[in-house]
């Protein structure tokens, strides 16, 4: 069947309504709804059914290419062999499945209607994004398909696997939002009730048992606390051979002898080759050392265009770096570093072009998985994974298990090290270990002017505003057109309160990049914080009238918002930001240009959904 739009635009909701089926996969499988008989003879055939539930979870949700179909389901087969076998499924379960629910767009995708199939994964993940988390967790009964495999399929194998982690992930923290939440309500029965929760699906993460522990003290059931602490110590001894960490008994000691949570030790700060312990399918060994890989002349000369245009990092350049990494790609599909390249592109691309990181993320993590997979000692595509768990899920703690080791692997990568430095350590409020980080990577690669861009900008964001202006200002004298480095000095001016200057910067910065977006809305905060309301409204107009719901503009229009004390606004733009993964939020906790929603509760639900509730800060 041919698709137009979403490909059930013609449906009535009448006949939407008689005809869906709902697809169960947290938990047990279950099929229910019109066609549900014809169906349930998917399940005594596992790779047509397992080719189902990818076309119907798989991120970005939509069409998926059969190429890479092919290369999930059927890795060891030639070309014809596969695309007869995709054939033959995809006949298989256009029979059994009601008319109009499996589509084809062109010749080469595939995907499912929406209209005519409701997939309980799709509908959790809805109401967690909406801010619905009772809602959600009502739907979570279970793992995604607990205990289902499909022989001769790896790679399928690894991407359920880790989907099942990513979901259950979000169930934790959708459980210990609705506990805090819960807490400033009042209800200290259904606070502890959803703590609890969150620990019995998370027993090995002391992450998420000091949260628990912390929370149930806030609550006054400090014997419980203790209780629970004794109780996942022996499991940890029992079960995986290890105790506790020193931070953890100390917690556990300081709930006995009666502190408040305020008291307890902070999270500890790891080096390289420290480990986390979790349950989660990310955990690897250290890289193997690359392979050599046959490149075409023509395919590589692409990509060290497509690099030399990231490393600009303006709106155009990266623009055109996507083209031209996508470009190499097509000539040799098996080219490590031009996936790395081109996951660092799009995630550029999120932040500096309106490029939908709802979409742009997935691709970011299987283009990072794909480069790992070809030459696990690549530390880049390590950090693009990292980067992209962060953003996309917010989810801590397995991203910095995934830089920790990507450090060990390969501790010069400069995009290694930009990302864990600027990315995950400032958000948590660790700018000096940033700086260290960011300082010995220049060390080594004392020409490349991103890193200094980036300690300016680290200290930018943790509010070190002198340093920044002179990195910035060291950058734009070796550089004058480098747009970051204007970007990050605008910032920094603006926190020492030179307006003007900072109004002059932006002006330069917005000049550079024919007006990009990301300027305009930098522009605008600083007219709005310097008393130019009416210049700020007017670029607040114009930004609105572009339409970019992703973007800088999506986050920063917050800010103008915010600065004009306009705060319900500034609170609507950041939560449609939330539900578009803006990578931008994951700085919420520290950037001053919030500073005025500080104190509101719907800015710290906010940032306990981000997982930022204990770093928030005001200068």
């Amino acid at each position: 069947m041919a698709e137009n739009g979403r490909g059930a635009g013609c449906l009535t909701p009448h006949s939407i309504a008689e005809s869906l089926l709902t697809l169960r996969l947290l938990g047990e499988l279950e099929l229910a709804g019109r066609g549900e008989a014809p169906v349930t003879a998917l399940l005594v055939q596992p790779k047509r059914l397992a080719l189902l539930v990818y076309l119907a979870v798989a991120l970005p949700r939509g069409f998926r290419r059969r190429d890479e179909i092919l290369a999930l389901f059927w890795p060891e087969s030639d070309a014809d062999h596969a695309r007869n076998s995709l054939r033959q499924s995809l006949h298989g379960l256009r029979n059994h499945l009601p008319a109009g629910v499996l589509l084809t767009r062109g010749s080469e995708e595939v995907g499912l209607c929406r209209d005519l199939l409701r997939v309980d994964v799709h509908s959790f993940e809805d109401l967690l994004d909406s801010g619905r988390e009772a809602e959600g967790l009502a739907l979570y009964q279970g793992e995604l398909l607990p205990g289902f495999h499909v022989p001769g399929s790896p790679d399928f194998e690894v991407w359920l696997e880790a989907e099942r982690e990513r979901l259950r992930r979000r169930a934790v923290r959708a459980a210990l939002v609705l506990a805090r939440r819960l807490e400033m309500d009042g209800d200290a029965t259904r606070a502890a009730e959803w703590a609890r929760f969150a620990e019995e699906r998370a027993p090995f993460d002391e992450a998420v048992l000091r949260e628990v522990l912390e929370l149930l003290t806030d609550l006054g059931d400090r014997a419980g606390a203790v209780q629970l602490c004794e109780a996942a110590a022996g499991r940890f001894r029992r079960e995986l051979g290890i105790e506790l960490s020193p931070q953890t008994e100390q917690i556990g000691r300081a709930i006995a002898a009666g502190r408040q949570s305020r008291e307890f030790p902070a999270a500890p700060h790891r080096g390289p080759g420290a480990t986390v312990t979790l349950r989660s399918p990310l955990r690897r060994k250290v890289p193997a050392p690359a392979r050599q890989r046959p490149v075409s002349a023509e395919a590589r000369h692409l990509y060290l265009q497509a690099r030399h245009a990231s490393g600009q990092r303006s709106p155009v350049t990266i623009r055109r770096a996507l083209e031209l990494f996508e470009q190499a790609l097509r000539l040799c599909p098996d080219y490590a570093e031009a996936h790395s390249g081109l996951a660092l592109a799009l995630t550029q691309a999120t932040v500096y072009v309106a490029y939908p990181p709802i979409q742009a993320l997935p691709r970011v993590k299987a283009h990072a998985l794909k480069a790992i997979r070809l030459d696990p000692s690549l530390g880049e595509a390590h950090a693009m994974l990292a980067q992209a768990t962060l953003w996309y899920d917010y989810d801590w703690a397995p991203a910095e298990e995934i830089y920790l080791r990507a450090l060990e692997a390969d501790p010069t990568s400069e995009a290694m090290c930009c990302s864990y430095a600027l990315y995950y350590l400032t958000p948590m409020g660790r700018l000096d270990e940033a700086l260290v980080v960011l300082d010995r990577a220049r060390d080594s690669m004392p020409m490349l002017l991103g890193i200094s861009t980036f300690c300016g900008m680290a200290c930018a964001f943790g509010r070190r505003f002198e340093r920044a202006k002179r990195e910035a200002e060291s950058v734009i004298t070796m550089e004058p057109g480098f747009v970051q480095a204007h970007w990050v000095r605008g910032m920094a001016l603006e926190g020492l309160g030179d307006f003007d200057a900072a109004i002059e910067t932006f002006e330069r910065g917005a000049s550079l990049t024919n007006g990009s977006s990301l300027m305009l809305s930098q522009l605008g905060r600083a007219r709005a914080r310097a008393g130019d309301h009416t210049g700020a409204e007017e670029i607040l107009s114009e930004l609105d009238r572009r339409g970019e719901t992703t973007g800088p503009a999506a986050y920063f229009t917050a800010e103008i918002l915010a600065a004009l004390g306009l705060r319900e606004a500034a609170l609507e733009r950041l939560y449609a930001a939330y539900r578009e993964r803006n990578p931008l939020l994951v700085f919420a906790g520290i950037l001053s240009g919030l500073d005025p929603l500080r104190g509101e509760r719907r800015f710290s639900e906010l940032l306990m959904r981000i997982g930022l509730r204990a770093h928030e800060r005001v200068a």
